[in-house]
C-alpha cells in the first residue's frame, strides 16, 4: 500500500518538484533584485485573491469525487454538467475578484493596478476551472502522468519567466504576476487538449438545474472548510494589511511563510496519491483489515512528514544563508521553522477528512477547518499588535495542530470510526518536534549532523516496520 502510494507520489511529485526545486535554486539569482516591499505587495495581492479563490469551485470537487466512487458508469455525465456550470460561474467570480483587487492593491503598487487586476482576473475567468477539472479527473483515475506533465511544463515555464522578468527585466513584483499568468495559460492549453480532444469530456452548458441544486447542497457546506486553508495559509498577510503593519514587515513574513508553502506544495504529491487509496479503503466499510491498512498508511505518512520537516527545519538557517542573498530577508528563518513544522498536521487530518467526506458528513467539516481558520485570524488580531509578526507564526502553528486533531473529537467521526488512530500520542510528538528543532536551529554543525543521522535511521526503521506489518 505505502509502496504504491509513494510510487504514484513520485510521479506526481518529481515532475512538479523538479521545476519547483529549480525555483528554489533560482532564489539566489532573483532575491538580490527584490525588496521586502516587493514581497509585501505580492503577499497582500495573493492574500486577497486566495480569500476569494475558495469561492470559485463552490466545493464541487467533493461531489465529483463522490460521484466517481459511487456512480462509475455515469460519473462522466455528472462531471460534464458540473464543468459547464463552473465555467459560467467563473465569469461572475472573475468580475467580483476584479472589484476586490481594485480596492485591495497597496498604494505602493497603484501605478500597476490595472495590469495586476487583468493578470489575476483573466486566468480566474478562463483558465482555472480546467485546472480543477483535469487534475481531479486524472487523480481519481490514478493516472499520475498527465498531472505530472502539466506540473512540469507549467512549473518550468513559471521559473524561467521569474528569472527573466525579475533578474533580467528588473520588473520586481510584476515579474511574479506576468509569470503566473503565462503559467496558468499553459496549464489550460495542456489540460484542455487532453480533456477535450482525448477524453471527450466537453462541458455541458444545458445542464439540469436539479443536478446542480443537489450538488450545491452537498458542496456548499465544504466552502467554509476550504476557506479555512486561506485563513491558515494566507490570511496572516491580510490581517497585517488591515492592522497597517508596514509592507516591508509583511514582506519579511511572506519570505518565511513561503518555505512552508514550498513544503505544503511538495507534500500535495503525496496527498494526491493518497486520496484515491483512502477512498478505496473506506469503501470497504465491513472490512476491518481495510481500516487497519488505512491506519498503517496514516502512521507511515505521519513519520515521513515529521522526519522531512524536522530535517529541513533543523538546517533552515543554513538554507536561508545559501538561498536568500539578501541580509534583510535572511533574518526571517526562525519564523520559517515555526510555520514549516505546523504542516505536520496533514496525515492525521487526511485520515479524518476522507472518512467524513466519503460518508457525506460534510456539514461537520466546519467544526474542524472553519474554527481553526477563524481562530487563527482572531489570535492574529489579538497578538500581532502586541508581539509583532512573530506572533502570526505561532498562531499559525497552533491553528494547524487544531486542524489536524480536532476531528477526532467530533461525534460524527466517532460514529463511523473503526480503529483508534492514537491522536493524543501524535499531537505531543508534533509539538515536541517543533520545540526540538527550534532550539537546535543555532546549534553547531556536528550536533546537527548527529541529529540528522538519528532522525533518518529512526524514520526508516519505523516505515520498514509498518511495511512488513502490512505484508
Amino acid at each position: 500500500m505505502l509502496q504504491k502510494l509513494l510510487s504514484h507520489a513520485a510521479i506526481y511529485g518529481l515532475a512538479a518538484q523538479v521545476p519547483r526545486l529549480a525555483g528554489v535554486l533560482a532564489l539566489p539569482i532573483i532575491t538580490r533584485y527584490l525588496t521586502t516591499t516587493d514581497y509585501g505587495v505580492a503577499g497582500v495581492v495573493t492574500a486577497y485573491a486566495s480569500a476569494l479563490g475558495i469561492m470559485q469551485s463552490l466545493g464541487l470537487s467533493v461531489v465529483m469525487v463522490n460521484s466517481f466512487a459511487r456512480h462509475p458508469a455515469r460519473y462522466k455525465w455528472i462531471w460534464r454538467q458540473l464543468h459547464g456550470f463552473t465555467l459560467l460561474w467563473s465569469v461572475v467570480y472573475g468580475l467580483v475578484l476584479g472589484i476586490v483587487l481594485y480596492w485591495a492593491i497597496p498604494e505602493g503598487a497603484a501605478e500597476n493596478r490595472w495590469q495586476i487586476i487583468a493578470l489575476n482576473v483573466l486566468p480566474a475567468m478562463f483558465f482555472h476551472s480546467m485546472g480543477l477539472f483535469g487534475g481531479l479527473y486524472y487523480q481519481m483515475q490514478q493516472r499520475p502522468l498527465p498531472i505530472a506533465l502539466n506540473s512540469f511544463v507549467v512549473g518550468a515555464l513559471v521559473v524561467a519567466l521569474n528569472i527573466y522578468t525579475i533578474a533580467y527585466l528588473r520588473l520586481g513584483y510584476m515579474g511574479w504576476f506576468y509569470s503566473n499568468f503565462m503559467g496558468a495559460a499553459a496549464g489550460f492549453l495542456l489540460y484542455g487538449y487532453m480533456m477535450y480532444r482525448h477524453e471527450r469530456m466537453w462541458p455541458i452548458f444545458r445542464f439540469k438545474w436539479q443536478r446542480i441544486r443537489h450538488s450545491l447542497r452537498v458542496a456548499l457546506p465544504v466552502v467554509p472548510h476550504h476557506f479555512s486553508f486561506f485563513l491558515l495559509d494566507t490570511s496572516d498577510r491580510l490581517v497585517m494589511d488591515v492592522l497597517r503593519v508596514p509592507v516591508s514587515q509583511i514582506g519579511l513574513y511572506n519570505v518565511a511563510s513561503s518555505f512552508g508553502v514550498y513544503f505544503s506544495s511538495a507534500s500535495n504529491a503525496i496527498v494526491q496519491a493518497a486520496n484515491p487509496l483512502y477512498m478505496r479503503l473506506y469503501s470497504a466499510s465491513a472490512d476491518d483489515e481495510a481500516a487497519l491498512q488505512a491506519r498503517r498508511l496514516t502512521f507511515s505518512l505521519q513519520v515521513l512528514f515529521l522526519v522531512g520537516t524536522s530535517l529541513l527545519g533543523l538546517w533552515m538557517k543554513e538554507v536561508f544563508i545559501l538561498l536568500i542573498r539578501n541580509e534583510a530577508l535572511q533574518s526571517a528563518f526562525p519564523l520559517a521553522i515555526i510555520i514549516l513544522m505546523g504542516y505536520n498536521y496533514k496525515p492525521m487530518y487526511l485520515a479524518v477528512i476522507n472518512q467524513l467526506v466519503y460518508r457525506e458528513k460534510t456539514k461537520a467539516l466546519w467544526k474542524i477547518s472553519t474554527v481553526a481558520g477563524a481562530g487563527n485570524v482572531v489570535l492574529n488580531f489579538v497578538f500581532v499588535p502586541v508581539f509583532g509578526i512573530e506572533a502570526a507564526a505561532f498562531t499559525t502553528f497552533a491553528a494547524l495542530m487544531y486542524m489536524g486533531y480536532a476531528g477526532y473529537l467530533l461525534k460524527e467521526y466517532k460514529q463511523i470510526r473503526r480503529v483508534n488512530y492514537l491522536p493524543w500520542i501524535w499531537l505531543p510528538v508534533n509539538v515536541a518536534a517543533l520545540l526540538g528543532v527550534y532550539l537546535l536551529a543555532d546549534a553547531e554543525g556536528v550536533v546537527k549532523i548527529t541529529v540528522t543521522a538519528l532522525l533518518s535511521v529512526l524514520g526508516l526503521a519505523f516505515v520498514l516496520y509498518h511495511r512488513r506489518g502490512a505484508a
